[in-house]
């Protein structure tokens, strides 16, 4: 036997409360009585009142309510245990916070397109953990492997290209940032049995053919560790100017090469298909690279993506049920209410004649005596 909620503890002040309240309405109903009169005329009136059935009722009423805050602390009896099996994959986001992602080819921009589209997708994830891997000239982790969807809301709300020490975009460091996360030593296990993604959301902007290399000697090694890169090619392929914004976000103008013209972000799409493809060349007929550039919602399709990866079972533990009990004692507060009803609280007419004709003998012997 054990209590579910022994915080409620103090419910079992009630029927103490109780029997504190009948009791002074006893002795209330008494002092009350003894103004009204002469006693043998009130205890002529009030002859018909049973104090033993109102001294029953009382101590049923009692009864039932000690049955209802026992049941309000939830017995349980009983225990089993059941095996709680959660599946998912691992989802490292690679989110590219370049100062080419405030570009607005995708309104409101992309950095803001971006995150709109993390949002949506996490609403339509179930059993996935997700971690988050923020990037521009360096990569770093801004949140571990979780299921905690509002920590990584959180987290991902507050990314600002405004705050990264160093420009640019480097992909090949934020691949390995990720393959890190998704196989760190308290994720390793049989990677056959589950799936792992990096999910690379880029416009794959700044990239020079020496750091394309490098890219792909990246993928390469997601591919070693059995990691899967998904890539979500954010803006156009026309492209936009790169803007500038003041501290609180105000247009400051554009970004401007040595000859003053504006500097132009596109997307570099044949890159990102080609990373997909050396991680995976067998999957060639699965769509991986997928282009948010506002004309149609993404996260349906990104979201059918991961349900067709193989699920793997991220979280077994046992848990021990115990046999909830609390509606027993609920049954005899039905039969104790009912009873307290057909009850009265009046002697039967017999019972109450017979004393009337004793009390009148005794007064008639007292004024024979007299």
């Amino acid at each position: 036997m054990r209590i579910a909620y022994p915080e409620l503890w103090w419910l079992t002040i009630v029927p103490v409360l109780a029997l504190l309240s009948l009791l002074y309405a006893s002795w209330r109903r008494q002092q009350l009585s003894r103004r009204l009169g002469e006693p043998q005329l009130i205890a002529l009136i009030t002859e018909s009142v049973s104090l033993e059935r109102r001294l029953l009722k009382s101590f049923i009423l009692l009864l039932a309510l000690s049955a209802i805050t026992f049941a309000a602390l939830r017995p349980q009896f009983g225990r089993r245990s059941e095996v709680q099996q959660q599946s998912g994959i691992d989802v490292a986001v690679a989110f590219d916070i370049s100062k080419s992602m405030l570009a607005r080819d995708v309104q409101p921009s992309r950095l803001d397109a971006a995150r709109a589209l993390l949002n949506q997708l996490m609403t339509q994830l179930s059993g996935h953990r997700l971690a988050l891997v923020p990037f521009a000239g360096i990569a770093f982790t801004q949140s571990p492997l979780t299921a905690d969807k509002s920590a990584f809301r959180l987290f991902m709300r507050g990314l600002n290209p405004q705050q990264m020490p160093i420009g640019g975009t480097n992909i090949a460091m934020a691949i390995r940032e990720g393959i890190k996360r998704l196989s760190g030593s308290a994720d390793k296990g049989d990677r056959a049995s589950r799936s792992r993604v990096l999910l690379l959301i880029t416009d794959g902007e700044d990239l020079s053919a020496e750091a394309g290399s490098d890219v792909k000697e990246a993928a390469t090694e997601a591919k070693e560790a059995g990691v899967l890169i998904y890539a979500v090619a954010v803006g156009t392929r026309s492209g936009e100017p790169i803007p500038i914004l003041n501290k609180d976000g105000t247009h400051a103008g554009y970004q401007r090469d040595r000859a003053g013209k504006p500097i132009y972000s596109k997307l570099n799409m044949p890159l990102l298909e080609e990373i997909t493809r050396l991680v995976d060349p067998e999957g060639s007929e699965r769509k991986k690279v997928f282009q948010l550039d506002g004309s149609r919602p993404l996260s349906f399709e990104l979201a059918e993506a991961f349900n067709q990866l193989q699920k793997s079972k991220l979280e077994s533990s046992v848990r021990h049920r115990y046999g909830e009990k609390f509606a027993y004692p609920l049954i005899p507060v039905v039969i104790l209410l009912l009873l307290e009803m057909l009850i009265s609280d009046r002697r039967r007419k017999r019972r109450a004649a017979e004393s009337q004709v004793q009390q009148s003998t005794k007064s008639t012997m007292k004024e024979e005596v007299k």
